[in-house]
This record gives C-alpha cells, sequence and structure tokens, in this order.
C-alpha cells in the first residue's frame, strides 16, 4: 500500500496548484467575482497546510520508499504547500491589525461625495454613504491621511489629478470639471477587488485643496488597502504637484 503513498501526494499536489492558478486566473480573466476567487485562495491555503502535514506524517509512516522520485515527492508535498501556506497566513497575521474600516478620506467632516458610482454599485455591495461612526477610528488609525495643497490653480491641479489617475491604470467613471470632481475605479493586485476612488479639487484661502476618498465595493476590512492607496497618490500628487509648479515660469 505505501508505494502508492508518493503518487497520490503528487496527484494532490498538481490539484492544489490548479486550485492556486484557478482562484487567481479566474477572478483576472472574468471568469468569476474576486469574492470567489478569495473564498477559493482560502480553500487552497487550508489544504496547502493538510497536504504539508499529511506529507510529512507519511514520511515516518512508509520508510519502505527508499526511491529517489519518491523521496522528491515527499519533500515537494511536505514543504512547498508548507511555504506556501505560511506565507499566507503571515500575510494575514500581518494585516489583522488593521481596524474594520473599508471607506477613507482625508477629510472626515465633508467627505467628497460620490455622484455616479452609487448607479454602477450591485445591490449586494456597499453603499456609498460616508459612516459618520468611524471618524475616531480612522483618526486613531490613519493620522497620515491628508489633503493636497498647491499654488497653482484649480484647473491646473484638477488636470494633474486627472492626468495620475491615468497613470495608476485607475478607470475613470465620471469626470465634472465644473465641481471639480473626478470619479474613478481602482483594482487591488492579485484578485482585481473593485474599490472606487473620488477626488474634489477646490479653492481653500489662496491654495488648491484635493481630497480624496477610496470606498472598497466588498467587504466591511481593507486590511489597510484604502488608505495606502490614499497616501501613495497624495505623496505622488504633491510631487507631481511640485514640480510642476517649479518649472512654470515666474
Amino acid at each position: 500500500m505505501s508505494r502508492y503513498i508518493s503518487p497520490i501526494l503528487y496527484i494532490l499536489l498538481l490539484l492544489l496548484g490548479c486550485l492556486i492558478f484557478v482562484s487567481i486566473a479566474g477572478v483576472r480573466v472574468g471568469f468569476f467575482e474576486p469574492v470567489t476567487g478569495f473564498a477559493l485562495l482560502t480553500k487552497s491555503v487550508i489544504a496547502s497546510i493538510v497536504l504539508s502535514i499529511a506529507a510529512f506524517l507519511f514520511v515516518f509512516r512508509c520508510p519502505c520508499e527508499k526511491g529517489s522520485n519518491s523521496k522528491f515527492i515527499f519533500c515537494c508535498a511536505a514543504f512547498l504547500p508548507l511555504i506556501y501556506g505560511l506565507f499566507w497566513l503571515g500575510f494575514y497575521f500581518s494585516k489583522s491589525g488593521h481596524p474594520h474600516l473599508s471607506d477613507i478620506t482625508t477629510d472626515v467632516e465633508t467627505p467628497p461625495s460620490y455622484i455616479h458610482v452609487p448607479l454602477i454599485r450591485r445591490s449586494m455591495e456597499n453603499d456609498t454613504l460616508y459612516d459618520a461612526e468611524s471618524v475616531r477610528v480612522q483618526l486613531e488609525h490613519y493620522p497620515n491621511v491628508k489633503p493636497a495643497f498647491s499654488l497653482l490653480s484649480g484647473e491646473e491641479v484638477f488636470n494633474e489629478v486627472l492626468l495620475l489617475v491615468g497613470e495608476k491604470g485607475w478607470e475613470v467613471v465620471a469626470i465634472y470639471p465644473e465641481a471639480g470632481v473626478i470619479e474613478a475605479t481602482a483594482r487591488t493586485p492579485v484578485f482585481g477587488f473593485r474599490d472606487d476612488v473620488v477626488f474634489r479639487v477646490r479653492q481653500e484661502n489662496e491654495l488648491s485643496r484635493v481630497d480624496m476618498r477610496s470606498s472598497s465595493r466588498t467587504g466591511s476590512a481593507d486590511w489597510g488597502m484604502n488608505a495606502d492607496r490614499i497616501k501613495d497618490f497624495m505623496l505622488n500628487l504633491e510631487t507631481q504637484l511640485h514640480d510642476r509648479v517649479e518649472n512654470t515660469p515666474q
């Protein structure tokens, strides 16, 4: 019976690889929604741990498996799933400290409002109303989420924001130049979860102010993704605006 163990482990290892591939590739090519892909990946992590434990147990229970091919299969079935499972478990625990927020903004008093995005969100997805009860939590965990300011005119800043949105590869949903509002949709790197963003450009004293809001369509927690997206965008925007001012003839 023990001689069949290594072929079984080999087949299970191949099936695990297929499950991992399908969970990610299926989302990227549009076969199913990101939520389904994430659920499949979760199952693949559990399966990888189970397979790794089983392989380690069989190493001690099947000492007659002496061939080099069998040993190679045992090692692959024991260590590859273990590394894969530990990677995702480590990623999960590294993100588990983030608060249960899925809607972050640079202006918690008067956050930018979505205009067109509510029309394209499905009924089972999160609504676009900003939850005022999350203000304290955001200020506590993400104090560095701030607006951007510039000496450039509102129209110039608006165009720079729109340009940077295009460079990020985000899908522009709606543009309202008169209101200084831009709506777009970003996607997360692995599973392509859709997060909506809205920008508001307006004058504040002698400066142009840019506020941004980033909201997940699904889930009550974003693992800090929306806050990181805003901080990264604002840093890039401030650099871009600063360079624009420096290159403007006096």
